[in-house]
């Protein structure tokens, strides 16, 4: 199953990946992740 990860824990894996946001705006613009807001927080999950 795919559950959606906070918008704190993609920055955690980014920086131990030594990788920048735009890895994720990549993802978005080719619709492989989508950002979905719940209860003010923003979370990141793989387009099924």
């Amino acid at each position: 199953s795919v559950h959606p990860m906070r918008e704190e824990g993609v920055k955690e894996i980014l920086k131990k990946a030594d990788a920048d946001w735009g890895v994720v705006e990549k993802l978005i613009s080719e619709s492989k992740l989508i950002e979905i807001e719940y209860q003010g927080k923003k979370y990141y999950m793989r387009k099924i």
